[in-house]
């Protein structure tokens, strides 16, 4: 992409599906992690996501939203949570989800249309996804999320983040890393807050959790 005044403020999205013909499963992950490293990053990851999100349960849930779940690399943790809990892990890109492993109590789905979210949900489980997606398409998609968690229910969020102060036009090419306060106004409605946050390949993600 040319970086001339012409092409500064245009917004590209990330070719998904051009990502995973080349890097498969791998491609969720930055391309500087070794393929030989993915379940070790992996596990390192779900430790202390799921460390943080059981400190909020009441062991209700009953339905769980994997909202982006890509290959499903966290959502055979989520039936975890309870014996009771069933998953629905939803992904835009086609390829994806037809690399994701069939698990017990998890059903798999290829979202080409939010409407095919009927149901309302206990947990909304997004790690990772938003920073992959147009500002200016998120107000929308937040609210219809919120939208679709029962009362009293939690949204578990994770995102890539940065300090640095970010265009309104932003070139997303790869990943936008975003701050804090972008994230936590977004979901103001669910009183989203800061829990944790952790260092990954030079990465800082930080880790919110809100309830409706």
């Amino acid at each position: 992409m040319k970086n001339d005044k012409k092409d500064k403020f245009k917004v590209v999205k990330i070719d998904w599906n051009s990502r995973v013909q080349k890097y498969g499963k791998y491609s969720v992950l930055s391309t500087k992690t070794p393929q030989s490293e993915f379940d070790n990053v992996t596990n390192f990851q779900k430790k202390i996501m799921f460390s943080n999100l059981r400190k909020f349960l009441n062991h209700k849930e009953k339905k769980i939203l994997d909202f982006g779940c890509g290959t499903g690399r966290f959502s055979d943790e989520m039936t975890n949570i309870n014996n009771n809990v069933s998953v629905i892990a939803v992904d835009t890109e086609k390829k994806l989800i037809n690399l994701a492993q069939r698990k017990n109590r998890v059903s798999f789905m290829w979202l080409r249309n939010l409407s095919q979210l009927r149901m309302k949900f206990d947990i909304i489980f997004i790690a990772n996804v938003l920073g992959g997606m147009e500002r200016k398409n998120l107000p929308k998609l937040v609210n219809f999320l919120i939208s679709k968690l029962n009362k009293g229910g939690i949204v578990f969020l994770s995102e890539h983040i940065s300090d640095k102060k970010e265009n309104d036009l932003e070139i997303l090419i790869r990943w936008a890393f975003r701050d804090d306060n972008f994230y936590l106004s977004l979901f103001r409605n669910v009183f989203l807050r800061k829990v944790d946050e952790y260092m990954y390949n030079d990465y800082r993600t930080s880790i919110y959790i809100g309830r409706r």
